[in-house]
């Protein structure tokens, strides 16, 4: 993997930044003209296979430019875009570790009067017209999201990490690690920006929301960072990408209902404040590790 001391070579970053932003919007962009929005509950706690399948356009495009433009050859492909499974230790860890960080931004969201609370989830319950209840939601939704969700969820999570952390992170730390972060953090969070404008996870907020999700993708960018160098896995970071997909489409909008968009819930300052946190842990963690 690169580091400080390579060389930054602008061409193959800027050819992965363009065909990914490129592909990423005119697909979003013609779905959108044909009526896409994001502006009910349903649509925006419901993945759909096409979102899936837009997250593989990051990696699709590293891969593409790590072939074609860098003419790395297929044996090289491992070393090029960190595809490596790393320890089998974080991955158990983080399976309950991200839960946790998710009970503590709706706990947070909800101790400052940011949302409601519905244990029973009576709200999914009149839109599916069968009763759940806290026992079910507790017992049954939440495990399934904890233990099943990052796997399914992995597929396609693996397919943006392959591209954000697999390719363009090492391709950006000659530029040193603060720099590296922050234009990461920002062109993923930008990149996001034509379903923000239709109404994903800021519904009504489209200026500040796109704002918003470059802060998000700035903190739980920076874990992602932190856990791909440490272990030199791109698979690492789409697990714990698709583990935390898991829980942004589990219980949680639903037991915590009405949260303020920008303040509250995983994608408010909430949200930041607490991948914030998990990062400075992160940090002084893998750093205590490096030591022994």
């Amino acid at each position: 993997m690169s580091d400080s001391t390579a060389t930054f070579r602008p061409g193959p970053v800027l050819a992965f930044i363009l065909l990914t932003f490129a592909v990423t919007w005119c697909a979003e962009g013609a779905l959108i003209a044909n009526g896409l929005r994001f502006d009910d509950l349903v649509s925006r706690s419901s993945p759909a296979l096409w979102l899936m399948g837009v997250m593989w356009i990051p990696g699709l495009a590293g891969l593409a430019v790590t072939l074609f433009v860098e003419r790395t050859s297929p044996r090289g492909l491992v070393s090029a875009l960190s595809l490596r499974m790393g320890s089998v230790g974080p991955y158990f860890l983080f399976l309950g570790l991200i839960p946790l960080a998710y009970a503590a931004m709706y706990g947070l969201t909800w101790g400052a009067g940011l949302s409601g609370f519905d244990p029973d989830l009576n709200e999914l319950a009149a839109l599916s017209g069968t009763p759940i209840g806290r026992d079910a939601a507790l017992k049954i939704m939440l495990p399934l999201s904890v233990f099943l969700g990052p796997l399914i969820n992995f597929a396609f999570g693996l397919g943006e990490e392959l591209g954000w952390r697999g390719f363009l992170l090492p391709r950006l730390m000659p530029l040193g690690k603060p720099r590296a972060y922050l234009i990461l953090g920002l062109l993923w969070g930008v990149w996001h920006a034509p379903l923000v404008l239709a109404g994903l996870n800021y519904p009504g907020q489209p200026i500040q929301g796109v704002v918003m999700m470059c802060l998000i993708c700035l903190a739980f960018g920076a874990f992602l960072n932190e856990m791909t160098l440490h272990y030199r896995s791109s698979i690492l970071a789409g697990f714990l990408h698709g583990a935390a997909n898991a829980q942004g489409y589990g219980i949680w909008t639903w037991m915590f209902p009405g949260a303020h968009p920008l303040l509250g819930g995983a994608m408010g300052l909430t949200g930041v404040f607490v991948w914030t946190a998990v990062t400075c842990m992160t940090v002084m963690i893998l750093r205590r590790l490096r030591q022994e």
